[in-house]
């Protein structure tokens, strides 16, 4: 498993839930969340700066999830894209 700069290890609390990481060959998508399972897969071939948004994006689709807030997909691609620029301009 290739290491992730973006995040310091593969668990990440959401909404008070403890969520993990995990890097996977073979995923159809870039990124997967199981709010169910509390799990995240990234594909574990895309480059890095891609495996950094898609982390970014399938936390949006857990607090979608979590929240209840029914954003539309296109929302959680918009957020995604203007949150990791930010975070790469400025961290």
């Amino acid at each position: 498993m290739r290491y992730n700069y973006m995040f310091e290890r593969n668990l990440i609390k959401i909404g008070g839930h403890h969520f993990t990481v995990d890097y996977v060959d073979g995923l159809a998508d870039s990124g997967s969340t199981d709010t169910a399972l509390n799990k995240i897969l990234i594909n574990k071939n895309l480059v890095q700066s891609n495996q950094e948004s898609t982390i970014l994006h399938e936390i949006l689709e857990a607090i979608n999830s979590i929240y209840d807030l029914n954003l539309p997909h296109q929302t959680i691609q918009t957020l995604e894209a203007a949150l990791y620029q930010i975070y790469k301009d400025n961290f």
